[in-house]
């Protein structure tokens, strides 16, 4: 039967709708009743099963479906009762639809937030203590170097495996012998000898220092020459390095100390009264301290090491001043000098390389650098001497300091198998004595006349 559906309020269709309700339910327990059908809603026996099924229907997500039948019932202005569970059984569905939706939202972005902060508070401290460590291991090493930077460095001698800082081998010259002979003139004459040499052993009062040198005189007062620089030249140099006891000083200073006596025995010679106007002499000096040696050399005497490693070697411990050597002959040029040697009528070279003014054939000097010889070194001759310094080895044997008459026609490595043979008998001397014979020997095989020939050979142990 079709009733008017009257307009009443919400709340009051509400409370009729409840009331109703409670009513149908107390006589569905009762009895049970035949609901009167109606075209919009599905009949069935108000059962358990019934029960399930509508209980099931009020619990299905609203579909798009179920919308638009709630539409058309209220166009068509169907019951109340009907109308208002249709808009109730939706309107909850939705409502616990979007809540649960809003629910699982918070919830996810919740447990995101909570992730992020657990991991990101880690590595922010991670970074803070990695970014201290370096700060600190920065300003550690920024210490050691301005450490390094403070403190001089000190030479050191062969290190050993127990200590390799500290040298347990002491490497000095043991034993020293020398020998000088005149040379021979063109009539068989023998020429006055203008070499000489010095040994000095304790130099500077040390008990492992020694001095050597040979200087080799050339011109008419040569010989003079010579003298001289054996008297002065040792006692300036031990002056200037009688105050370097550290190996420190020494070695930051020995070059210095080593040019200015030189220079200062040069000009000394200028005001001691020998007519140098074309005399002078070569030198070269080797001093010995402990395990270090310092050779300084003018001129084209010549200083050696034998060294014994499995085979002989030579090490060289000076430089021949030759005109003709690059540098030598750059300057002799520069200062007005000219690099030429003898010739023949036809002009064929005879002899070596000689310095001599631009304008004049004088001086035909046949070294670049020299004590003495005013008018050379007025085209570029100097004094200056050329300064090696050499550490000794274990396998470093002995020096062998001579002047050109021993270096003319022998060669180094025929010098050092001669003396190694009077080295393993422990004989200086007769090394000396050697040397001397086979240098005249082969001056008389090769040329007209002989040199002075000077000698001095130092054995290492």
């Amino acid at each position: 039967m079709k009733q008017k559906v009257s307009q009443i309020s919400p709340d009051k269709l509400y409370a009729s709708l409840l009331k109703r309700k409670n009513e149908q339910e107390q006589q569905a327990r009762l009895k049970s009743p035949i609901v009167t059908t109606n075209k919009y809603l599905v009949s069935s026996n108000r059962n358990g099963g019934g029960t399930s099924k509508i209980e099931a229907k009020k619990s299905r997500p609203a579909s798009g479906k179920d919308l638009k039948d709630v539409s058309s019932v209220l166009l068509k202005k169907t019951h109340a009762r009907q109308n208002s569970k249709l808009i109730e059984t939706k309107e909850n569905s939705q409502n616990l639809s979007t809540s649960a939706l809003s629910l699982l939202l918070k919830i996810k972005q919740d447990k995101c937030e909570n992730k992020q902060s657990q991991i990101q508070q880690p590595k922010d401290l991670y970074n803070q203590q990695t970014i201290q460590k370096k700060y600190q291991k920065l300003m550690e090493m920024t210490k050691q170097q301005q450490q390094l930077i403070l403190k001089p460095k000190l030479f050191k001698g062969p290190r050993s495996i127990s200590n390799p800082d500290i040298s347990t081998m002491q490497l000095q010259i043991v034993k020293a012998n020398g020998q000088s002979a005149a040379g021979m003139l063109y009539n068989g004459q023998t020429k006055t000898n203008q070499d000489i040499y010095k040994l000095i052993q304790r130099f500077c009062n040390r008990e492992n220092d020694w001095y050597i040198q040979v200087s080799d005189g050339h011109g008419t007062n040569g010989h003079q020459v010579a003298q001289f620089l054996r008297e002065v030249l040792p006692q300036f140099i031990e002056q200037g390095v009688v105050h370097l006891t550290s190996c420190y000083e020494r070695d930051k200073q020995i070059n210095l100390v080593l040019k200015n006596c030189f220079l200062q025995t040069n000009d000394e010679l200028m005001d001691s009264g020998i007519d140098i106007t074309y005399s002078g002499a070569t030198t070269v000096v080797v001093l010995s301290f402990d395990n270090v040696l310092y050779c300084a050399n003018i001129g084209d005497s010549r200083a050696i090491i034998g060294r014994f490693d499995n085979k002989l070697s030579v090490i060289e411990l000076s430089k021949d001043h030759k005109p003709d050597c690059f540098l030598e002959q750059a300057r002799i040029l520069q200062r007005g000098g000219r690099v030429q040697a003898y010739s023949d009528e036809e002009g064929n070279p005879i002899g070596p390389a000689r310095v001599w003014k631009q304008d004049e054939d004088v001086p035909g000097l046949a070294m670049s650098r020299s004590f003495g010889d005013y008018i050379a070194s007025q085209v570029g001759v100097i004094q200056e001497p050329e300064i090696i310094k050499h550490s000794l080895l274990p396998c470093d044997k002995f020096i062998v300091v001579a002047s050109d008459g021993i270096w003319e026609f022998l060669s180094n490595e025929q010098v050092i198998e001669t003396v190694y043979e009077y080295y393993k008998r422990d004989d200086s001397q007769g090394a000396c004595q050697k040397l001397v014979q086979l240098a005249r020997d082969a001056w008389q095989r090769e040329d007209e006349v002989i040199d002075d020939i000077t000698i001095v050979v130092a054995f290492i142990k």
